[in-house]
């Protein structure tokens, strides 16, 4: 049976972090390119250089790759992926190892995006506005996505994304 990875999507704040923990209570593994862009030494409340993007994403791959050897069946990715050709790039990288892959959109409106931004977390980034304002011109929300709400209770929101999986996670 393949493995499979799951691409999170959604804009800053919508709760893919969240989302993701919550799996990886449920026995995924976890690969945030926000954390990896940390441990790079980048403040994320600034955004990241262009520039910078392809190393972040070899490692994020690394790790997808070393996550699946370690006999994880699910492997989560989150991050923004505010384009198409972003997810596609993941989707891509998923065929090429045999996996099989599920993007799930992690829908949020505007004034649950405001709120959320307020709200203080020990590892919650704040961003500037001009990093938000930047992301919310490339996002394009994906078509065809398992789409839950942010809106909606974290349990309801795992019960969606794991509905019909047949893996062991």
């Amino acid at each position: 049976m393949p493995a499979l990875l799951l691409i999170l999507t959604g804009l800053p704040y919508s709760g893919k972090t969240t989302l993701g923990r919550a799996l990886e209570e449920r026995g995924a593994a976890v690969v945030e390119l926000d954390h990896i862009n940390r441990e790079r030494g980048f403040r994320i409340e600034d955004g990241v250089p262009m520039a910078e993007w392809p190393e972040t994403i070899r490692q994020a791959e690394t790790r997808i790759t070393q996550h699946l050897t370690d006999g994880f069946e699910v492997v989560v990715l989150s991050w923004v992926n505010p384009t198409n050709h972003d997810r596609q790039r993941w989707q891509s990288f998923a065929a090429a190892q045999g996996i099989d892959h599920q993007v799930v959109y992690v829908a949020a409106d505007d004034v649950l995006l405001a709120s959320r931004r307020t709200i203080p977390a020990p590892d919650r980034h704040k961003l500037s506005d001009a990093v938000i304002q930047r992301v919310h011109r490339r996002f394009q929300p994906p078509t065809g996505a398992t789409t839950v709400h942010a809106s909606w209770p974290i349990q309801q929101q795992v019960d969606v994304v794991t509905a019909g999986w047949s893996h062991s996670a």
